[in-house]
Protein backbone atom coordinates (compact mmCIF):
# COMPACT_ATOMS: atom_id res chain seq x y z
CA UNK A 1 0.00 0.00 0.00
CA UNK A 2 0.89 3.10 -0.42
CA UNK A 3 2.51 4.93 2.31
CA UNK A 4 0.50 8.29 1.64
CA UNK A 5 -3.07 7.21 3.20
CA UNK A 6 -5.86 8.74 1.01
CA UNK A 7 -9.54 9.76 3.40
CA UNK A 8 -11.67 6.84 4.79
CA UNK A 9 -14.66 6.24 2.84
CA UNK A 10 -16.25 3.79 5.21
CA UNK A 11 -17.60 1.73 2.03
CA UNK A 12 -19.88 -0.61 3.52
CA UNK A 13 -22.61 2.64 4.20
CA UNK A 14 -21.19 4.48 1.16
CA UNK A 15 -21.99 1.93 -0.38
CA UNK A 16 -25.66 1.32 0.85
CA UNK A 17 -25.82 5.47 0.70
CA UNK A 18 -25.06 4.96 -3.26
CA UNK A 19 -27.66 2.40 -3.53
CA UNK A 20 -30.00 4.26 -2.77
CA UNK A 21 -29.14 7.69 -5.35
CA UNK A 22 -27.81 6.14 -8.05
CA UNK A 23 -30.78 7.10 -9.52
CA UNK A 24 -29.61 10.72 -9.81
CA UNK A 25 -33.16 11.60 -9.18
CA UNK A 26 -34.74 9.19 -7.14
CA UNK A 27 -38.74 9.69 -6.92
CA UNK A 28 -38.43 13.19 -8.39
CA UNK A 29 -42.24 14.47 -8.05
CA UNK A 30 -42.85 17.44 -10.27
CA UNK A 31 -44.78 20.48 -8.22
CA UNK A 32 -48.38 19.92 -10.58
CA UNK A 33 -48.61 22.96 -12.70
CA UNK A 34 -51.83 24.66 -13.99
CA UNK A 35 -52.32 22.95 -17.58
CA UNK A 36 -51.88 26.13 -19.70
CA UNK A 37 -48.51 26.47 -17.92
CA UNK A 38 -46.41 28.56 -20.60
CA UNK A 39 -42.67 27.90 -19.84
CA UNK A 40 -41.27 29.66 -16.85
CA UNK A 41 -38.78 32.57 -17.39
CA UNK A 42 -35.34 32.13 -15.44
CA UNK A 43 -35.42 33.44 -11.84
CA UNK A 44 -32.77 33.70 -9.43
CA UNK A 45 -33.27 33.33 -5.58
CA UNK A 46 -29.98 34.30 -3.20
CA UNK A 47 -30.09 33.69 0.61
CA UNK A 48 -27.40 34.44 3.22
CA UNK A 49 -27.42 31.82 6.22
CA UNK A 50 -27.51 32.32 9.41
CA UNK A 51 -24.85 30.39 11.48
CA UNK A 52 -25.16 28.99 15.34
CA UNK A 53 -22.69 28.53 17.56
CA UNK A 54 -20.77 25.13 17.29
CA UNK A 55 -22.40 22.01 17.96
CA UNK A 56 -21.25 19.01 20.31
CA UNK A 57 -23.06 16.37 19.26
CA UNK A 58 -21.84 16.41 15.95
CA UNK A 59 -20.14 13.01 14.43
CA UNK A 60 -16.57 11.66 14.55
CA UNK A 61 -16.06 14.59 16.96
CA UNK A 62 -16.19 15.90 20.74
CA UNK A 63 -15.62 14.35 24.23
CA UNK A 64 -16.64 10.65 24.67
CA UNK A 65 -17.29 8.69 27.95
CA UNK A 66 -16.03 5.13 27.90
CA UNK A 67 -18.83 2.96 26.84
CA UNK A 68 -20.25 0.59 29.72
CA UNK A 69 -20.64 -3.46 28.79
CA UNK A 70 -22.43 -4.15 26.01
CA UNK A 71 -26.32 -4.87 27.30
CA UNK A 72 -25.71 -2.08 30.27
CA UNK A 73 -26.36 1.10 30.71
CA UNK A 74 -24.13 4.09 31.26
CA UNK A 75 -23.72 4.79 34.89
CA UNK A 76 -23.60 8.27 34.53
CA UNK A 77 -24.53 11.57 36.62
CA UNK A 78 -25.00 13.34 33.73
CA UNK A 79 -26.45 10.58 31.08
CA UNK A 80 -27.74 14.04 28.50
CA UNK A 81 -24.46 15.22 27.88
CA UNK A 82 -24.00 15.38 24.40
CA UNK A 83 -21.48 12.97 22.12
CA UNK A 84 -22.01 10.57 19.12
CA UNK A 85 -18.69 8.44 19.99
CA UNK A 86 -17.69 6.27 22.95
CA UNK A 87 -14.42 4.58 23.63
CA UNK A 88 -13.73 1.09 24.58
CA UNK A 89 -10.61 -1.37 25.81
CA UNK A 90 -10.04 -4.99 25.27
CA UNK A 91 -7.16 -7.08 25.90
CA UNK A 92 -6.34 -9.39 22.79
CA UNK A 93 -7.15 -12.41 24.79
CA UNK A 94 -10.59 -11.86 24.47
CA UNK A 95 -10.34 -12.17 20.61
CA UNK A 96 -7.27 -14.69 19.97
CA UNK A 97 -8.19 -17.98 21.41
CA UNK A 98 -5.39 -19.89 20.13
CA UNK A 99 -2.51 -19.53 17.92
CA UNK A 100 -4.09 -17.91 14.53
CA UNK A 101 -7.22 -18.52 16.23
CA UNK A 102 -9.93 -15.60 16.66
CA UNK A 103 -12.81 -14.81 18.54
CA UNK A 104 -14.65 -11.33 17.23
CA UNK A 105 -17.58 -12.13 19.63
CA UNK A 106 -16.66 -9.12 22.02
CA UNK A 107 -15.65 -6.79 19.76
CA UNK A 108 -18.93 -7.31 18.01
CA UNK A 109 -21.34 -7.08 21.47
CA UNK A 110 -19.60 -3.64 21.61
CA UNK A 111 -19.87 -2.68 18.82
CA UNK A 112 -23.55 -3.62 18.04
CA UNK A 113 -24.11 -1.55 21.45
CA UNK A 114 -22.62 1.16 20.77
CA UNK A 115 -24.27 1.32 17.44
CA UNK A 116 -27.33 0.81 18.58
CA UNK A 117 -27.35 4.29 20.37
CA UNK A 118 -26.78 5.58 17.26
CA UNK A 119 -22.71 6.03 18.36
CA UNK A 120 -19.60 5.05 16.83
CA UNK A 121 -16.82 3.50 18.16
CA UNK A 122 -13.27 4.32 19.17
CA UNK A 123 -10.90 1.18 19.82
CA UNK A 124 -7.65 0.23 21.88
CA UNK A 125 -6.04 -3.73 21.98
CA UNK A 126 -3.70 -3.89 24.91
CA UNK A 127 -1.39 -6.74 25.99
CA UNK A 128 -0.06 -4.87 29.27
CA UNK A 129 -2.72 -2.98 31.56
CA UNK A 130 -1.48 -2.08 34.80
CA UNK A 131 -3.49 -3.38 37.26
CA UNK A 132 -5.67 -5.47 35.14
CA UNK A 133 -4.68 -9.73 34.06
CA UNK A 134 -2.55 -10.11 31.58
CA UNK A 135 -4.13 -9.49 27.43
CA UNK A 136 -1.66 -12.03 26.49
CA UNK A 137 -3.10 -14.93 24.69
CA UNK A 138 -3.12 -18.29 26.77
CA UNK A 139 -1.09 -20.19 24.25
CA UNK A 140 1.50 -17.96 25.19
CA UNK A 141 1.63 -18.39 28.54
CA UNK A 142 2.76 -21.56 30.73
CA UNK A 143 5.98 -23.65 31.11
CA UNK A 144 7.05 -23.25 27.62
CA UNK A 145 5.44 -19.74 26.89
CA UNK A 146 7.00 -16.72 27.04
CA UNK A 147 9.07 -14.62 29.49
CA UNK A 148 6.80 -13.16 32.40
CA UNK A 149 9.49 -12.14 34.50
CA UNK A 150 8.97 -8.48 34.05
CA UNK A 151 6.57 -8.00 36.72
CA UNK A 152 6.73 -4.47 38.28
CA UNK A 153 4.43 -2.38 41.40
CA UNK A 154 4.41 1.20 39.87
CA UNK A 155 1.34 2.45 38.44
CA UNK A 156 -0.36 0.71 41.24
CA UNK A 157 -0.06 -2.88 39.35
CA UNK A 158 1.56 -4.77 42.05
CA UNK A 159 2.73 -7.79 39.95
CA UNK A 160 -0.95 -7.92 38.71
CA UNK A 161 0.09 -7.82 35.09
CA UNK A 162 3.76 -8.23 33.26
CA UNK A 163 5.48 -6.36 30.52
CA UNK A 164 6.01 -9.22 27.74
CA UNK A 165 9.54 -8.83 25.76
CA UNK A 166 8.43 -7.48 22.56
CA UNK A 167 11.04 -8.64 20.49
CA UNK A 168 10.25 -12.25 21.27
CA UNK A 169 9.54 -13.68 17.31
CA UNK A 170 6.32 -15.35 19.35
CA UNK A 171 5.29 -11.59 20.62
CA UNK A 172 6.13 -10.76 17.29
CA UNK A 173 4.01 -13.29 15.09
CA UNK A 174 1.14 -12.76 17.64
CA UNK A 175 1.18 -8.73 17.67
CA UNK A 176 1.46 -8.70 13.16
CA UNK A 177 -0.88 -11.68 12.84
CA UNK A 178 -3.66 -9.91 15.28
CA UNK A 179 -3.54 -6.70 13.28
CA UNK A 180 -3.98 -8.91 10.28
CA UNK A 181 -7.00 -10.39 11.36
CA UNK A 182 -8.49 -7.30 12.60
CA UNK A 183 -7.99 -4.99 9.35
CA UNK A 184 -9.22 -8.73 7.25
CA UNK A 185 -12.29 -8.23 9.20
CA UNK A 186 -13.08 -4.34 10.22
CA UNK A 187 -10.99 -2.01 8.05
CA UNK A 188 -14.25 0.33 7.02
CA UNK A 189 -16.72 -0.89 9.65
CA UNK A 190 -18.59 1.87 9.49
CA UNK A 191 -19.04 1.35 13.30
CA UNK A 192 -15.83 2.03 13.81
CA UNK A 193 -14.67 5.79 14.04
CA UNK A 194 -11.03 6.12 14.87
CA UNK A 195 -8.72 3.00 15.82
CA UNK A 196 -6.00 3.57 18.17
CA UNK A 197 -3.03 1.28 17.27
CA UNK A 198 -2.12 0.02 21.08
CA UNK A 199 -0.52 -3.20 22.04
CA UNK A 200 2.55 -2.16 22.95
CA UNK A 201 3.48 -0.78 26.09
CA UNK A 202 1.29 0.01 29.43
CA UNK A 203 -2.36 0.35 28.60
CA UNK A 204 -1.38 -0.29 25.08
CA UNK A 205 -0.02 3.35 25.24
CA UNK A 206 3.27 2.95 23.46
CA UNK A 207 5.04 3.36 26.37
CA UNK A 208 6.92 1.67 29.16
CA UNK A 209 8.03 4.52 31.87
CA UNK A 210 10.32 4.47 34.01
CA UNK A 211 10.96 1.23 32.31
CA UNK A 212 12.13 3.28 28.76
CA UNK A 213 16.13 2.90 29.38
CA UNK A 214 16.55 5.92 31.28
CA UNK A 215 18.62 6.06 34.51
CA UNK A 216 16.50 6.99 36.86
CA UNK A 217 15.37 6.39 40.56
CA UNK A 218 12.87 4.06 39.58
CA UNK A 219 14.80 2.44 36.70
CA UNK A 220 18.62 3.05 38.17
CA UNK A 221 19.86 0.10 35.58
CA UNK A 222 18.25 1.88 32.67
CA UNK A 223 16.33 -1.07 31.81
CA UNK A 224 14.26 -0.52 28.51
CA UNK A 225 11.25 -2.88 27.81
CA UNK A 226 10.60 -1.26 24.84
CA UNK A 227 10.63 -3.00 21.47
CA UNK A 228 13.41 -2.36 19.16
CA UNK A 229 13.58 -0.65 16.07
CA UNK A 230 13.36 -3.47 13.99
CA UNK A 231 9.83 -5.00 15.80
CA UNK A 232 8.64 -1.03 16.00
CA UNK A 233 9.10 -0.84 12.40
CA UNK A 234 7.75 -4.35 11.81
CA UNK A 235 4.62 -3.45 13.72
CA UNK A 236 4.23 0.47 11.81
CA UNK A 237 4.21 -1.76 8.66
CA UNK A 238 1.53 -4.40 9.87
CA UNK A 239 -0.85 -1.83 10.52
CA UNK A 240 -0.68 0.09 7.44
CA UNK A 241 -0.94 -3.18 5.14
CA UNK A 242 -4.16 -3.93 6.96
CA UNK A 243 -6.00 -0.92 7.45
CA UNK A 244 -6.88 1.28 4.41
CA UNK A 245 -10.16 2.63 5.32
CA UNK A 246 -9.94 3.39 9.04
CA UNK A 247 -8.58 6.14 10.74
CA UNK A 248 -5.59 4.63 12.75
CA UNK A 249 -3.51 7.00 15.24
CA UNK A 250 -0.53 6.06 17.07
CA UNK A 251 0.01 7.70 21.02
CA UNK A 252 3.83 9.21 19.77
CA UNK A 253 4.90 10.91 16.65
CA UNK A 254 7.80 9.53 14.78
CA UNK A 255 9.39 9.79 11.14
CA UNK A 256 8.13 6.37 10.80
CA UNK A 257 4.46 7.46 12.19
CA UNK A 258 4.79 10.20 9.90
CA UNK A 259 5.31 7.79 6.51
CA UNK A 260 2.62 5.64 7.06
CA UNK A 261 0.07 8.27 7.42
CA UNK A 262 -1.52 7.62 10.31
CA UNK A 263 -3.13 10.23 12.63
CA UNK A 264 -2.43 10.74 16.70
CA UNK A 265 -3.49 10.92 19.68
CA UNK A 266 -2.36 12.59 23.18
CA UNK A 267 -3.42 10.72 26.20
CA UNK A 268 -2.56 13.97 28.75
CA UNK A 269 -4.45 16.62 26.58
CA UNK A 270 -4.28 19.57 28.37
CA UNK A 271 -1.79 18.69 30.60
CA UNK A 272 1.14 17.80 28.59
CA UNK A 273 0.25 19.30 25.01
CA UNK A 274 1.66 22.70 24.44
CA UNK A 275 4.98 22.70 23.29
CA UNK A 276 6.81 24.33 26.54
CA UNK A 277 8.97 21.51 27.51
CA UNK A 278 10.87 19.02 24.88
CA UNK A 279 8.36 15.73 25.96
CA UNK A 280 5.19 17.58 25.66
CA UNK A 281 3.01 16.46 22.84
CA UNK A 282 3.54 19.11 20.33
CA UNK A 283 6.90 19.21 21.08
CA UNK A 284 7.51 15.94 19.68
CA UNK A 285 5.15 16.68 16.67
CA UNK A 286 7.18 19.24 15.81
CA UNK A 287 10.24 17.66 16.23
CA UNK A 288 9.13 14.59 14.19
CA UNK A 289 7.97 17.43 11.16
CA UNK A 290 4.50 16.40 11.87
CA UNK A 291 3.00 20.04 12.53
CA UNK A 292 1.00 20.13 9.73
CA UNK A 293 -0.12 16.53 9.51
CA UNK A 294 -3.70 17.48 11.28
CA UNK A 295 -4.75 18.72 7.74
CA UNK A 296 -4.81 15.18 6.54
CA UNK A 297 -5.11 12.74 9.47
CA UNK A 298 -7.10 13.47 12.90
CA UNK A 299 -5.74 13.90 16.27
CA UNK A 300 -7.79 12.42 18.97
CA UNK A 301 -7.07 11.73 23.01
CA UNK A 302 -7.93 11.33 26.52
CA UNK A 303 -7.99 14.98 28.66
CA UNK A 304 -5.79 14.21 31.18
CA UNK A 305 -7.59 12.33 34.55
CA UNK A 306 -7.13 14.61 36.99
CA UNK A 307 -8.23 17.31 34.98
CA UNK A 308 -11.66 16.08 33.60
CA UNK A 309 -13.74 17.31 37.39
CA UNK A 310 -11.83 20.98 37.47
CA UNK A 311 -10.48 22.03 34.54
CA UNK A 312 -14.10 23.80 33.63
CA UNK A 313 -14.67 25.77 37.16
CA UNK A 314 -13.57 29.35 36.94
CA UNK A 315 -11.88 30.33 38.66
CA UNK A 316 -9.52 27.07 38.14
CA UNK A 317 -9.61 24.56 41.20
CA UNK A 318 -7.68 21.51 40.40
CA UNK A 319 -5.52 21.04 43.29
CA UNK A 320 -1.56 21.97 42.34
CA UNK A 321 -2.46 23.81 39.32
CA UNK A 322 -0.98 26.99 40.01
CA UNK A 323 2.43 24.76 40.89
CA UNK A 324 2.38 22.95 37.95
CA UNK A 325 1.36 25.24 35.45
CA UNK A 326 4.64 27.30 36.85
CA UNK A 327 6.73 24.49 36.08
CA UNK A 328 5.02 24.09 32.41
CA UNK A 329 1.86 22.06 32.20
CA UNK A 330 -1.01 23.47 30.53
CA UNK A 331 -4.46 23.58 32.22
CA UNK A 332 -5.57 24.92 29.00
CA UNK A 333 -8.35 23.29 27.37
CA UNK A 334 -9.05 25.46 24.49
CA UNK A 335 -4.87 26.48 24.04
CA UNK A 336 -4.48 22.44 23.71
CA UNK A 337 -7.54 22.57 21.19
CA UNK A 338 -6.18 25.22 19.12
CA UNK A 339 -2.91 24.23 18.94
CA UNK A 340 -2.71 20.72 18.23
CA UNK A 341 -6.46 20.74 16.31
CA UNK A 342 -7.87 17.54 18.50
CA UNK A 343 -10.96 16.21 16.72
CA UNK A 344 -12.21 13.67 19.28
CA UNK A 345 -11.01 13.38 23.57
CA UNK A 346 -12.44 10.91 26.18
CA UNK A 347 -13.40 13.00 28.68
CA UNK A 348 -15.33 10.19 30.99
CA UNK A 349 -15.76 12.54 33.77
CA UNK A 350 -18.49 14.91 32.17
CA UNK A 351 -20.77 11.57 32.55
CA UNK A 352 -19.41 10.05 35.31
CA UNK A 353 -19.86 12.68 37.93
CA UNK A 354 -21.15 15.47 35.31
CA UNK A 355 -20.67 19.32 35.89
CA UNK A 356 -22.19 21.94 38.01
CA UNK A 357 -24.41 24.42 36.40
CA UNK A 358 -22.00 26.84 35.34
CA UNK A 359 -19.15 24.98 34.49
CA UNK A 360 -21.47 22.62 32.24
CA UNK A 361 -22.16 25.07 29.39
CA UNK A 362 -18.02 25.56 29.43
CA UNK A 363 -17.64 21.73 28.79
CA UNK A 364 -20.15 22.26 26.46
CA UNK A 365 -18.80 24.48 24.44
CA UNK A 366 -15.29 22.77 24.74
CA UNK A 367 -16.18 19.68 23.82
CA UNK A 368 -17.90 21.45 20.41
CA UNK A 369 -14.79 23.45 19.84
CA UNK A 370 -13.12 19.98 18.95
CA UNK A 371 -12.49 19.56 15.08
CA UNK A 372 -14.65 20.49 12.45
CA UNK A 373 -17.49 23.42 12.29
CA UNK A 374 -19.32 23.34 8.95
CA UNK A 375 -21.58 26.02 8.62
CA UNK A 376 -23.56 26.89 4.86
CA UNK A 377 -23.10 30.74 4.47
CA UNK A 378 -24.80 31.04 1.05
CA UNK A 379 -27.38 28.98 -1.49
CA UNK A 380 -28.61 30.17 -4.87
CA UNK A 381 -30.89 28.68 -6.68
CA UNK A 382 -31.56 29.85 -10.54
CA UNK A 383 -34.87 28.04 -12.19
CA UNK A 384 -35.11 27.77 -15.97
CA UNK A 385 -34.57 25.95 -19.48
CA UNK A 386 -36.19 22.90 -17.47
CA UNK A 387 -33.81 22.71 -14.60
CA UNK A 388 -32.57 24.07 -11.31
CA UNK A 389 -29.24 24.98 -10.92
CA UNK A 390 -27.91 25.03 -7.13
CA UNK A 391 -24.62 27.15 -5.97
CA UNK A 392 -24.09 26.23 -2.09
CA UNK A 393 -21.18 27.88 0.11
CA UNK A 394 -19.89 25.76 3.07
CA UNK A 395 -17.46 27.56 5.43
CA UNK A 396 -15.24 25.32 8.21
CA UNK A 397 -15.38 27.57 11.41
CA UNK A 398 -13.36 25.06 13.10
CA UNK A 399 -10.10 23.81 14.12
CA UNK A 400 -9.80 20.82 12.51
CA UNK A 401 -11.08 19.08 8.65
CA UNK A 402 -14.41 16.29 8.71
CA UNK A 403 -12.05 13.50 7.95
CA UNK A 404 -15.37 11.38 6.97
CA UNK A 405 -15.33 11.37 3.00
CA UNK A 406 -19.16 10.94 3.19
CA UNK A 407 -21.58 11.35 0.40
CA UNK A 408 -23.54 14.28 0.55
CA UNK A 409 -27.22 14.99 -1.53
CA UNK A 410 -29.52 17.99 -2.11
CA UNK A 411 -33.19 17.43 -1.67
CA UNK A 412 -36.25 18.97 -2.34
CA UNK A 413 -38.64 18.98 0.69
CA UNK A 414 -42.51 19.16 -0.03
CA UNK A 415 -44.50 20.65 2.75
CA UNK A 416 -44.53 18.08 5.11
CA UNK A 417 -40.33 17.36 4.91
CA UNK A 418 -41.02 14.51 2.38
CA UNK A 419 -38.16 14.01 0.35
CA UNK A 420 -39.71 14.91 -3.79
CA UNK A 421 -36.73 14.53 -5.57
CA UNK A 422 -33.18 13.96 -4.60
CA UNK A 423 -29.33 14.43 -6.37
CA UNK A 424 -25.69 13.77 -5.11
CA UNK A 425 -23.31 16.46 -4.70
CA UNK A 426 -19.39 16.32 -4.79
CA UNK A 427 -18.93 17.84 -1.23
CA UNK A 428 -15.67 16.85 -0.61
CA UNK A 429 -16.02 17.72 2.96
CA UNK A 430 -12.52 16.42 3.65
CA UNK A 431 -11.09 19.19 1.67
CA UNK A 432 -12.74 22.70 3.73
CA UNK A 433 -9.40 23.08 5.60
CA UNK A 434 -10.09 25.52 8.85
CA UNK A 435 -10.75 29.17 7.72
CA UNK A 436 -11.45 28.32 4.28
CA UNK A 437 -14.72 27.83 2.23
CA UNK A 438 -15.83 25.54 -0.87
CA UNK A 439 -19.11 26.58 -3.17
CA UNK A 440 -20.94 22.76 -4.35
CA UNK A 441 -22.88 23.07 -7.61
CA UNK A 442 -25.55 20.80 -8.45
CA UNK A 443 -28.30 20.69 -11.15
CA UNK A 444 -31.84 19.24 -10.24
CA UNK A 445 -34.79 19.17 -12.40
CA UNK A 446 -37.29 22.02 -13.56
CA UNK A 447 -40.75 21.87 -12.12
CA UNK A 448 -39.72 22.03 -8.48
CA UNK A 449 -41.13 25.78 -8.41
CA UNK A 450 -42.26 26.61 -4.43
CA UNK A 451 -40.05 23.21 -3.08
CA UNK A 452 -37.77 23.17 0.04
CA UNK A 453 -34.27 22.76 -1.34
CA UNK A 454 -32.23 21.15 2.00
CA UNK A 455 -28.54 19.72 2.02
CA UNK A 456 -28.01 16.48 3.48
CA UNK A 457 -24.61 14.48 4.99
CA UNK A 458 -26.07 10.88 6.51
CA UNK A 459 -24.13 9.20 8.62
CA UNK A 460 -22.28 6.14 6.25
CA UNK A 461 -22.90 3.73 9.50
CA UNK A 462 -27.02 3.38 9.19
CA UNK A 463 -28.80 4.68 12.42
CA UNK A 464 -25.87 7.09 13.21
CA UNK A 465 -25.95 10.89 13.68
CA UNK A 466 -26.31 12.70 10.40
CA UNK A 467 -23.68 15.50 9.77
CA UNK A 468 -25.62 18.87 11.05
CA UNK A 469 -24.41 21.98 9.75
CA UNK A 470 -24.38 25.02 11.98
CA UNK A 471 -27.38 26.97 11.00
CA UNK A 472 -30.10 27.88 12.24
CA UNK A 473 -32.21 26.38 9.55
CA UNK A 474 -30.83 22.78 10.39
CA UNK A 475 -33.71 20.16 10.85
CA UNK A 476 -36.21 22.95 10.48
CA UNK A 477 -38.09 21.17 7.95
CA UNK A 478 -36.88 17.51 8.44
CA UNK A 479 -34.46 15.57 10.53
CA UNK A 480 -31.16 15.67 9.35
CA UNK A 481 -31.74 18.30 6.53
CA UNK A 482 -30.84 21.66 6.63
CA UNK A 483 -33.02 23.84 4.97
CA UNK A 484 -31.64 26.55 2.23
CA UNK A 485 -34.52 28.08 0.66
CA UNK A 486 -37.49 28.18 -1.41
CA UNK A 487 -37.45 27.17 -4.84
CA UNK A 488 -38.50 30.33 -6.90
Amino acid sequence: MSSARTAPRLLAGALALGTAISTALLGAVAVPQPADARPRPHATSTVNLEPTAALADNPLKGFLPFAPEPGQTLDAADPAFPHTLEWFYLPVNAVVTGEDTYDWTRVEAYLDSIAGRGHQSVLRFYLDYPGRPTGVPGYLLGPDGISQERRYDFWDNNGTSFSPDYDDPRVVDLITGFIAALGQRYDGDPRIAYLTAGLVGFWGEDHTYPMNGIVEPTNPDGVDWMPSTATREAIWDAWDAALDETWLQARYPSAAVAGHGFGLHDDSFAYATLPTTDWHFLSQVQAAGMGEAWRTVPIGGELYPPLQTCIFAQPLDCPDAAEEIATGRDYDVAGATAASHATWIINHQAWATGYDADDRPRAIAAAAALGYDLTATQATVTTGGGRTAVSLTLANRGVAPFYGDWPAELAVLDDDGTVLARTAVDADLPSIQPGTSRTLEATLPGGMSGGTLALHVPNVMPGGAPLRFANTTQDADAEGYLTLTTIP
